[in-house]
């Protein structure tokens, strides 16, 4: 029996640890508009048929609640015994992405899918501060783990691991980024699952905040009102001085 067992674990453990990785990928653009990627691959042992279309019902209705956001991409496919998800969503005002599934509220006796949609995304909070924005995320994935790998999930992880990389239009001012590039408008965090059973994921950064087009063209135009006032009035203020001079 302790052999037959040795022998699961021997087939089952490297599936594990093959398999199982996410990436997120946000931009952001100078006019405040932003665009999310995430691609999750779990073991096709531990996410079933059933639990990949309640996925992709529970994210459907999750963005469909949130105002200018856009569900570009919501799908799960099957390769080589991995499930990938993948997701994808664009709006056109980045501070939309707070309120991301947060009147989603989970159940007491809630899915596998609903928990695993809960545990990935976390927790994200802005703050605005003047023309800055300062973002603190939060992913707890330790209760996901243990559920569905056990109390010697550090073991059966290896090297996989969660990947987070944002792109901004100019540098952030602070960040706890594993990673900076592109002069600081590129941040990467990249964090092993098996240190994540007990120390949650934490992301945090400050940077400007991007305004819309309009709010430019609005400054550009109220500049434009002031010279003409300034030239009008300077106009109309030289011409009264020449009709006094003629008139003395």
């Amino acid at each position: 029996m302790k052999y037959a067992i040795f022998c699961l674990l021997a087939i089952v453990t490297p599936l594990l640890t093959s398999c199982i990785d996410g990436e997120e990928e946000v931009y952001i653009k100078a006019d405040g508009s932003a665009k999310v990627k995430a691609v999750y691959r779990v073991p096709g042992i531990l996410f079933s048929a059933e639990d990949a279309e309640e996925l992709k019902t529970n994210i459907t209705e999750g963005i469909e609640k949130q105002k200018n956001l856009q569900l570009i991409a919501n799908r799960v496919d099957k390769k080589n015994g991995t499930r990938i998800i993948t997701i994808e969503i664009e709006t056109d005002d980045m501070m939309a992405l707070e309120g991301v599934l947060a009147d989603h509220t989970r159940g007491v006796n809630s899915s596998k899918a609903d928990k695993m949609l809960h545990a990935i995304m976390g927790t994200i909070t802005v703050n605005l501060d003047g023309l800055k924005a300062g973002l603190q995320r939060d992913v707890d994935l330790g209760p996901l783990l243990d559920a569905n790998l056990g109390k010697n999930s550090a073991s059966i992880l290896g090297d996989s691991e969660f990947r987070y990389i944002v792109h901004l239009p100019a540098a952030a001012e602070t960040s706890n980024a594993h990673t900076v590039e592109d002069n600081g408008r590129t941040l990467k965090w990249a964090f092993k699952l098996r240190e994540c059973r007990d120390k949650p994921i934490s992301l945090n950064m400050v940077a400007s905040i991007p305004l819309p087009w309009w709010v430019y063209a609005m400054v550009v135009l109220g500049l434009l009102v002031l010279a003409w006032a300034i030239f009008a009035f300077a106009k109309k203020w030289r011409a009264r001085r020449l009709q006094t001079a003629a008139t003395a």
